[in-house]
Protein backbone atom coordinates (compact mmCIF):
# COMPACT_ATOMS: atom_id res chain seq x y z
CA UNK A 1 0.00 0.00 0.00
CA UNK A 2 1.46 3.44 -0.97
CA UNK A 3 2.46 5.50 1.99
CA UNK A 4 0.54 8.92 0.82
CA UNK A 5 -2.75 7.02 0.67
CA UNK A 6 -2.59 6.67 4.45
CA UNK A 7 -2.95 10.26 4.76
CA UNK A 8 -6.19 10.11 2.41
CA UNK A 9 -7.49 7.81 5.01
CA UNK A 10 -6.33 10.19 8.08
CA UNK A 11 -7.85 12.94 6.01
CA UNK A 12 -10.95 10.98 6.05
CA UNK A 13 -11.68 10.28 9.94
CA UNK A 14 -10.76 14.36 10.18
CA UNK A 15 -13.08 14.79 8.19
CA UNK A 16 -15.90 12.51 9.84
CA UNK A 17 -14.45 14.17 13.18
CA UNK A 18 -15.17 17.61 11.89
CA UNK A 19 -18.55 16.69 10.31
CA UNK A 20 -19.57 15.03 13.58
CA UNK A 21 -18.51 18.26 15.30
CA UNK A 22 -20.58 20.10 13.51
CA UNK A 23 -24.00 18.28 13.55
CA UNK A 24 -23.67 17.11 17.39
CA UNK A 25 -22.29 21.01 18.55
CA UNK A 26 -22.83 23.67 15.74
CA UNK A 27 -26.46 22.98 14.32
CA UNK A 28 -28.47 23.08 17.61
CA UNK A 29 -31.97 23.94 17.92
CA UNK A 30 -35.28 22.12 16.38
CA UNK A 31 -34.87 23.53 12.79
CA UNK A 32 -31.63 21.71 12.20
CA UNK A 33 -32.98 18.02 13.53
CA UNK A 34 -32.33 16.36 10.67
CA UNK A 35 -29.40 17.75 9.21
CA UNK A 36 -27.48 17.16 12.31
CA UNK A 37 -28.81 13.97 12.41
CA UNK A 38 -27.32 13.47 8.65
CA UNK A 39 -24.30 14.93 9.92
CA UNK A 40 -23.37 12.50 12.68
CA UNK A 41 -24.54 9.52 10.94
CA UNK A 42 -22.17 10.45 7.73
CA UNK A 43 -19.73 12.06 10.05
CA UNK A 44 -19.19 8.29 12.22
CA UNK A 45 -18.96 6.60 8.74
CA UNK A 46 -16.22 8.59 7.85
CA UNK A 47 -14.59 8.48 10.77
CA UNK A 48 -14.68 4.88 11.16
CA UNK A 49 -13.64 4.04 7.88
CA UNK A 50 -10.76 6.64 7.59
CA UNK A 51 -9.51 5.11 11.19
CA UNK A 52 -9.75 1.37 9.44
CA UNK A 53 -8.30 2.39 6.46
CA UNK A 54 -5.75 4.08 8.64
CA UNK A 55 -4.77 1.10 10.70
CA UNK A 56 -4.37 -1.17 8.04
CA UNK A 57 -2.50 0.91 5.87
CA UNK A 58 -0.10 1.51 8.77
CA UNK A 59 0.20 -2.66 9.63
CA UNK A 60 0.68 -3.36 6.49
CA UNK A 61 3.79 -0.51 5.90
CA UNK A 62 5.80 -2.97 8.53
CA UNK A 63 8.02 -5.46 6.70
CA UNK A 64 6.50 -8.30 8.54
CA UNK A 65 3.55 -7.74 6.63
CA UNK A 66 4.57 -6.61 3.60
CA UNK A 67 5.69 -10.25 2.58
CA UNK A 68 2.51 -11.35 3.79
CA UNK A 69 0.47 -9.27 1.69
CA UNK A 70 2.18 -9.53 -1.58
CA UNK A 71 1.34 -12.90 -1.74
CA UNK A 72 -2.22 -12.13 -0.85
CA UNK A 73 -1.64 -10.12 -3.76
CA UNK A 74 -0.60 -12.71 -6.41
CA UNK A 75 -3.21 -14.67 -5.04
CA UNK A 76 -5.85 -12.46 -4.83
CA UNK A 77 -4.81 -12.04 -9.08
CA UNK A 78 -4.74 -15.47 -9.85
CA UNK A 79 -8.77 -15.48 -8.17
CA UNK A 80 -9.68 -13.20 -9.76
CA UNK A 81 -9.40 -14.57 -13.54
CA UNK A 82 -9.48 -18.16 -12.80
CA UNK A 83 -12.47 -19.26 -14.76
CA UNK A 84 -14.01 -21.58 -12.53
CA UNK A 85 -14.66 -18.88 -10.04
CA UNK A 86 -15.80 -16.47 -12.56
CA UNK A 87 -18.89 -19.02 -13.42
CA UNK A 88 -19.76 -19.01 -9.76
CA UNK A 89 -20.49 -15.43 -9.66
CA UNK A 90 -21.92 -15.37 -12.94
CA UNK A 91 -24.11 -18.15 -12.25
CA UNK A 92 -24.74 -16.86 -8.24
CA UNK A 93 -25.84 -13.53 -9.81
CA UNK A 94 -28.30 -15.02 -11.98
CA UNK A 95 -29.92 -17.50 -9.19
CA UNK A 96 -29.76 -14.25 -6.88
CA UNK A 97 -31.42 -11.79 -10.00
CA UNK A 98 -34.36 -14.68 -10.58
CA UNK A 99 -35.14 -14.52 -6.25
CA UNK A 100 -35.21 -11.16 -6.58
CA UNK A 101 -37.27 -10.50 -9.17
CA UNK A 102 -39.94 -13.41 -8.01
CA UNK A 103 -39.67 -11.47 -4.14
CA UNK A 104 -40.53 -8.15 -5.92
CA UNK A 105 -43.14 -9.56 -7.53
CA UNK A 106 -44.84 -10.84 -4.59
CA UNK A 107 -43.86 -7.76 -2.71
CA UNK A 108 -46.09 -5.85 -5.32
CA UNK A 109 -48.80 -7.70 -5.63
CA UNK A 110 -48.91 -7.79 -1.73
CA UNK A 111 -48.73 -4.20 -1.37
CA UNK A 112 -51.50 -3.49 -3.86
CA UNK A 113 -53.67 -6.05 -2.31
CA UNK A 114 -53.61 -4.64 1.37
CA UNK A 115 -54.42 -0.95 0.25
CA UNK A 116 -50.63 0.31 0.42
CA UNK A 117 -50.51 3.95 -0.83
CA UNK A 118 -50.87 3.97 -5.15
CA UNK A 119 -47.52 5.54 -5.31
CA UNK A 120 -45.76 2.92 -3.29
CA UNK A 121 -47.43 -0.15 -5.32
CA UNK A 122 -46.41 2.36 -8.42
CA UNK A 123 -43.04 2.44 -7.51
CA UNK A 124 -41.96 -1.35 -6.72
CA UNK A 125 -43.90 -1.85 -10.31
CA UNK A 126 -41.72 0.48 -11.87
CA UNK A 127 -38.51 -1.20 -10.65
CA UNK A 128 -40.11 -4.54 -11.72
CA UNK A 129 -40.30 -3.54 -15.23
CA UNK A 130 -36.92 -1.23 -15.00
CA UNK A 131 -35.67 -5.05 -13.99
CA UNK A 132 -36.95 -6.70 -17.07
CA UNK A 133 -36.35 -4.48 -19.34
CA UNK A 134 -32.39 -4.27 -18.44
CA UNK A 135 -32.67 -8.40 -18.55
CA UNK A 136 -33.62 -7.88 -22.03
CA UNK A 137 -31.39 -5.20 -22.56
CA UNK A 138 -28.01 -7.05 -20.89
CA UNK A 139 -28.94 -10.24 -23.15
CA UNK A 140 -29.30 -8.62 -26.34
CA UNK A 141 -25.87 -6.44 -25.75
CA UNK A 142 -23.71 -9.18 -24.54
CA UNK A 143 -25.30 -11.71 -27.67
CA UNK A 144 -23.99 -9.06 -30.12
CA UNK A 145 -20.59 -8.64 -28.16
CA UNK A 146 -19.70 -12.09 -27.01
Amino acid sequence: MRSSSKWVYFLLALTGLVTICIGGFVLKGEAFNGVSGLLIGAGSVLLVLGLGYTLQALWLNKSSHQEMYAERLRQKKIDVHDERSIRLKEKAGWKTNIIIFYILMAVTVVFSLIGVEPIVVTVLASVFILQIGLGIFLVKYYAKSM
